[in-house]
C-alpha cells in the first residue's frame, strides 16, 4: 500500500473510513459517524459512483471527486467556499481547532493534483523496485552458483600442483563474488535494515574482514598506486556482530581510495585490550572542516573539499556506515587534522581518521 500524503481528508473506497489530512483535520463530527451513521454511508456509496467535482453531505460538509486512472478518490469534511452549507455546520465544528479552515475551490483542486502527481509516482516507484527487487533476486542466485561453482573447482585444483595458475583465479572470482554479495548487502541495509537486523549475529574476525577486503580492491587501489599498509600487534579476537560487519571496513577504504591522492598509502593498525579491538583507518583527503564533521555521517552530506574533487559519491557511506556501528554496538569516531600536508588543484589535503572500537 501507498504511503499516505493526505493532505486533506480522503475517503478509501472498499474501506468504509476517512483518513486524517496533514493540513486539515477530520472534524470529531465525521469521525463519530462516517462508518455508522446510514446517512453518511449511503452518502459515500453514491458519491462512488458520482460525477467528478464538488458534493454536499446531508450534514453540510463538501466533498470533491476526483479520478486517477479511472479510480474515484474522494477529498471529504471539508468547508469549501460557496459549496458548504454554513447554517448546518457551524454548530457542529464550533469546538474544532483553527486548523480546521475554509478552502477555496482552487486550494482543493491543487491539493487534488498534488496527490494525483504522488501517487502515480509512487505507482511508478512500487514498479521500479519489485523490478529492481527480482533483479536483484537473480544476481543473488547467480551469484551463489559461482560461488559453489568456484570452490569445487578450487578444491580440485588444490589436489594437482601443476594447476597453481588456476588455484590464483579461483581465488580472484571467490573474491570477487564475496564483493558482490558486500554491494548487494549495502543496498539491503539502505532499504531493508529490519530484515538485517532479523539476522542471528555470527562470530567474525576483525582482521580477515578487513584482509578480506583489501584483496577485493587491491585493483582500484593499484590504478591510483596506493598502497594499503595494515598492522596488527595482536592476532585477533573473534567478536559477534551481524553480518552487515563485513560492509564497514569496505566503506572506509572505498572512501579512502576514493579521496586519496595518486601515490599515497592508507594506513591501518588493529589494537586490542581486554574489553575492545581498535581499529584506525588514517589517510590523506581533502580537508573537512570542523563543523562538517559532525554532518559526514548524515544521510546526503558531503564535505565541500571532497565535493570539489569529485561528484562520485552520494554521501551515504558514512551514513551507512554509522548505521552498521549503532546495530552492532560499536563506537565510531571520525576526525580530520587541521594541518596541511598538501594542496592539490587548490584544495587542502590532511589526514583523515575513522577510529572504531568494537566490544568483545
Amino acid at each position: 500500500m501507498m504511503d499516505e500524503f493526505n493532505l486533506v481528508p480522503i475517503y478509501r473506497n472498499g474501506i468504509g473510513e476517512i483518513t486524517e489530512g496533514i493540513d486539515i483535520p477530520i472534524p470529531d463530527f465525521c469521525k463519530k459517524n462516517c462508518s455508522n451513521n446510514t446517512k453518511c454511508m449511503k452518502y459515500y456509496r453514491d458519491l462512488e459512483i458520482a460525477n467528478e467535482g464538488v458534493h454536499q453531505c446531508p450534514y453540510g460538509f463538501a466533498s470533491f471527486v476526483f479520478e486517477i486512472d479511472e479510480d474515484k478518490f474522494i477529498f471529504s469534511c471539508l468547508r469549501i467556499e460557496k459549496y458548504y452549507d454554513r447554517q448546518k455546520l457551524l454548530p457542529k465544528i464550533k469546538n474544532e481547532p483553527k486548523e480546521y479552515r475554509e478552502l477555496s475551490l482552487v486550494s482543493v483542486i491543487k491539493y487534488a493534483e498534488a496527490y494525483k502527481e504522488f501517487f502515480l509516482n509512487q505507482n511508478k516507484y512500487e514498479e521500479y523496485k519489485t523490478f529492481v527487487d527480482d533483479i536483484f533476486h537473480d544476481v543473488r542466485k547467480f551469484n551463489q552458483q559461482i560461488k559453489i561453482k568456484n570452490d569445487r573447482i578450487y578444491k580440485k585444483a588444490q589436489q594437482h600442483t601443476r594447476f597453481g595458475d588456476i588455484l590464483q583465479v579461483t581465488k580472484s572470482i571467490q573474491q570477487l563474488a564475496w564483493f558482490l554479495t558486500l554491494r548487494l548487502n549495502n543496498h539491503d541495509f539502505i532499504y531493508n535494515e529490519e530484515l538485517l537486523r532479523a539476522d542471528v549475529k555470527s562470530s567474525y574476525n576483525i582482521y580477515r574482514i578487513i584482509d578480506k577486503v583489501k584483496k577485493c580492491i587491491k585493483e582500484r587501489a593499484d590504478e591510483k598506486n596506493i598502497r594499503i599498509d595494515m598492522n596488527s600487534r595482536f592476532e585477533c579476537k573473534d567478536m559477534q556482530a551481524y553480518d552487515c560487519i563485513e560492509l564497514l571496513p569496505y566503506i572506509f577504504l572505498d572512501n579512502a581510495i576514493k579521496y586519496s591522492v595518486n601515490g599515497e598509502t592508507i594506513y591501518i593498525e588493529i589494537d586490542e585490550d581486554i574489553e575492545y579491538q581498535h581499529v584506525k583507518i588514517k589517510s590523506l583527503g581533502p580537508m573537512a572542516y570542523e563543523h562538517e564533521i559532525p554532518k559526514l555521517s548524515d544521510q546526503g552530506y558531503r564535505g565541500k573539499n571532497a565535493t570539489s574533487i569529485t561528484k562520485d559519491g552520494m554521501g551515504i557511506g558514512l551514513y551507512t556506515a554509522k548505521r552498521i556501528c549503532i546495530l552492532n554496538d560499536i563506537k565510531l569516531d571520525i576526525s580530520s587534522s587541521n594541518d596541511v600536508q598538501k594542496k592539490v588543484n587548490g584544495i587542502d589535503y590532511s589526514f583523515f581518521s575513522v577510529d572504531f572500537w568494537i566490544k568483545l
